[in-house]
């Protein structure tokens, strides 16, 4: 990679003190605990590509009966079976990172209260999530409704 432009951040007006030029960290973009943000920003790459196949669905849904038959055939092809284990792992992914900095995001005190343990809030973020998640899986399983 290519080292960033030195003039790339220069402040509209020279300061008193001179400032060190802009430079990308060594272990950018897969080391260290960028990998971490380079593999989260690269979901937004998968949930853009989910959001296709969710129009691809409405379309054949809209197109009729024998075009969503054929839509659910083309889901079954081990390519897509692929590409949505990927997206379940990437909503896994950012699903877990969400977890573990909301209970950080908390204030200190909550007006004379002060907010429970970091477990606590845990463990409950992870048992909605579960939560609904099976009930998500009844509805669409035709279990429910």
């Amino acid at each position: 990679m290519a080292d960033a432009h030195p003039h790339a951040m220069a402040p509209t007006r020279p300061g008193k003190t001179r400032t060190a030029p802009p430079q990308r960290p060594p272990q950018f973009p897969m080391g260290g605990r960028y990998l971490a943000y380079t593999a989260f920003g690269w979901t937004g790459l998968i949930y853009l590509l989910l959001g296709f196949l969710v129009i691809e669905a409405v379309w054949a849904l809209g197109d009729g009966a024998a075009a969503w038959q054929e839509q659910l055939l083309r889901y079954e092809h081990p390519v897509y079976i692929a590409f949505h284990v990927l997206a379940l792992a990437s909503v896994v992914f950012v699903g877990v990172r969400f977890f573990r900095l909301f209970p950080k995001a908390q204030p200190p005190r909550i007006g004379p209260a002060k907010p429970p343990p970091q477990s606590l809030i845990h463990g409950t973020l992870y048992a909605v999530w579960v939560g609904a998640t099976v009930v998500f899986g009844a509805i669409l399983a035709g279990g429910l409704f």
